[in-house]
């Protein structure tokens, strides 16, 4: 009965996290660019998958922590619809565009859109912060991160989809320390789910 209840409520946490998250912050976000909005047009449900696989994405994970056990389906399904929706963020926004900023708090002061989208591209790479945090030590996982995240920002420039931003690197790295901070406490975490739900 007690795990039914956590599932529950989770469960609503979940869904109502994912529905704030894209609703509220990524949608309008993704939106405001003619080239990706125009494509995410063409599925009358795009808004409703995205919903749908935060809130899925979270609610089972929980569903491990409850009941003890963790499989590699999960992360195998969870990374590999991820990492499709990344790359379509990262490399579908903008078409036969590019530019380059070397200012590094460039979105401090500026237009709600510019402050949410700086909050998405902390969000965006934490889940890729936790990958990358598996059996590497810290200074594997910082050259790991800082390789990708300036590799990504260089193709955005060099093939017109995007901008070359200083920012952005300190922003995508700032979601992978996350990411990284919160692998490591998850076995803690893991634990005291555990002895919580023991306790109530």
């Amino acid at each position: 009965m007690k795990k039914l209840f956590a599932l529950f409520f989770l469960g609503v946490f979940s869904f109502l996290a994912g529905f704030l998250l894209i609703n509220w912050i990524a949608y309008p976000v993704l939106n405001s660019y003619p080239h990706l909005s125009s494509a995410m047009a063409r599925f009358a449900y795009t808004k409703e998958f995205l919903i749908g696989f935060v809130t899925l994405s979270m609610w089972l994970f929980f569903v491990q922590m409850i009941f003890q056990r963790f499989t590699v389906i999960y992360t195998y399904l969870f990374y590999s619809v991820y990492l499709f929706l990344l790359f379509i963020v990262l490399f579908a926004k903008a078409r036969n565009y590019h530019s380059y900023s070397f200012e590094l708090f460039d979105f401090v002061g500026r237009n709600k859109r510019v402050l949410l989208e700086a909050a998405l591209n902390v969000i965006y790479f934490i889940p890729l912060g936790i990958l990358f945090s598996f059996k590497s030590r810290f200074w594997e996982f910082c050259l790991i991160s800082v390789l990708f995240i300036c590799g990504v920002e260089t193709i955005q420039y060099v093939f017109y989809v995007g901008t070359f931003a200083v920012s952005d690197i300190m922003l995508n790295l700032i979601g992978c320390l996350i990411g990284r901070l919160l692998q490591r406490f998850f076995p803690l975490l893991w634990h005291d789910t555990a002895k919580t739900l023991e306790r109530i």
